[in-house]
């Protein structure tokens, strides 16, 4: 895809392919040699390389329907190409194109011009550059944290009634102990005063 035609595009919501895993909708936010940066609500921010864009659509009547952080909360980088761009993703976890049997996740460890390579648990993967079709950095979504403090905070509450029912439980044998403990002394003074009152 031409740079020109994508540098007249920033500023604007746009749709990027017409369908299939790589096509989204977002902000164009800027553009580099060979990629441009775009804004999407699923995924935040999105690197795509312009070669293997094979359309790009704006509404000019209505728009296209997109809402979404602010731009300026964002932070992206401006690398003139997208092998410098790749260099400071380094060491962070992403995610290489969007979907089907080529995505790939991984920690970023190396980019070059003929391949980038992965690390993903114990495998390393080199992945040819000329195949990278666009790269997200994998941040965790506001949901899935909210499900974490929730089970954390069911966790402390589910700790905190196990601990309130250990005391009462405690508390009622504690009860119980000494009820029996003055039982068996008002028995044992039963007993002697019967043995004191027995005539032998």
């Amino acid at each position: 895809m031409n740079k020109v035609l994508i540098s007249s595009m920033v500023g604007k919501v746009v749709k990027i392919n017409r369908g299939g895993p790589e096509a989204r909708t977002g902000l164009l936010l800027s553009t580099g040699e060979d990629y441009f940066v775009l804004q999407t609500k699923e995924e935040g921010v999105l690197y795509f390389t312009s070669r293997h864009v094979k359309s790009i659509t704006e509404n000019t009547k209505q728009g296209i329907d997109f809402e979404s952080e602010e731009s300026e909360s964002l932070v992206w980088s401006s690398a003139a190409d997208f092998t410098s761009m790749l260099g400071d993703l380094k060491h962070q976890w992403v995610t290489v194109n969007r979907g089907g049997p080529e995505k790939i996740e991984g920690v970023l460890d190396d980019a070059n011009d003929d391949y980038i390579t992965l690390i993903l648990n114990e495998e390393v993967i080199r992945l040819a550059s000329y195949h990278v079709k666009s790269v997200a950095i994998l941040v965790k979504k506001k949901e899935e944290e909210k499900a974490e403090d929730n089970s954390e905070n069911n966790q402390s509450s589910n700790s905190n009634q196990s601990s309130s029912e250990n005391k009462s439980n405690n508390s009622s044998q504690n009860s119980n102990s000494k009820n029996s403990n003055k039982k068996n002394a008002r028995n044992q003074n039963r007993y002697y005063y019967e043995i004191e009152s027995m005539d032998f």
